[in-house]
């Protein structure tokens, strides 16, 4: 298998078991915490759409979708509003909206990384990183496929926490839709 395709693919895997660790879901479902500094499905869906959002954009040379497009406008957030990478109690302070409009975010953040990973040829993977100084694309690319797993994993926790019955459709993300590059 071709190089950039198994990437594509893995991000792609990714992605559709996030949305699915998603559907359903209510706003107050994706507010709740466990605990009073416990991080709720819509802060995780916020964290690592940012993430995803500056690695792809930072990766394409482009302004982020927070900025460039508004986002953190959308969201009642200044442009500035707390790194991704920020200390835990600013993060909790951060305005977070209803679940549909972070959804349409974290799709969009999907789409720019889409964009980015179809645009690329194997030996670009050995270049140097913009958006992880010290790494190079590949290694970028690979950190944010583990990054969306470990937190859509987070996201089915906290499911199962809210709902003794939760569980991912059998085979979730096993077979990818046909719209995956070749």
């Amino acid at each position: 298998m071709e190089a950039i395709r198994f990437v594509d693919q893995s991000l792609g895997q990714a992605q559709l078991r996030l949305a699915a660790s998603c559907a359903g879901l209510t706003d107050s479902e994706a507010r709740w915490r466990p605990g009073a500094e416990s991080n709720c499905i819509s802060f995780l869906l916020w964290h690592l759409s940012r993430v995803e959002d500056r690695l792809a954009s930072a990766e394409l040379g482009v302004e982020t979708l927070w900025a460039g497009e508004g986002w953190h406008a959308r969201f009642g957030n200044d442009v500035e509003t707390p790194s991704v990478l920020g200390d835990r109690q600013s993060a909790l302070g951060v305005a977070l909206p209803e679940l549909s409009l972070l959804l349409a975010y974290q799709l969009a953040a999907a789409a720019r990384t889409r964009a980015l990973v179809e645009g690329l040829t194997s030996e670009e993977l050995d270049r140097p990183s913009l958006a992880m100084r010290g790494m190079q694309l590949a290694d970028a690319l690979r950190h944010l496929a583990t990054h969306k797993n470990n937190h859509h994993g987070q996201i089915d926790f906290l499911r199962g926490l809210q709902q003794d019955d939760w569980d991912l459709p059998p085979g979730t993300g096993v077979r990818l839709p046909e719209t995956t590059a070749d």
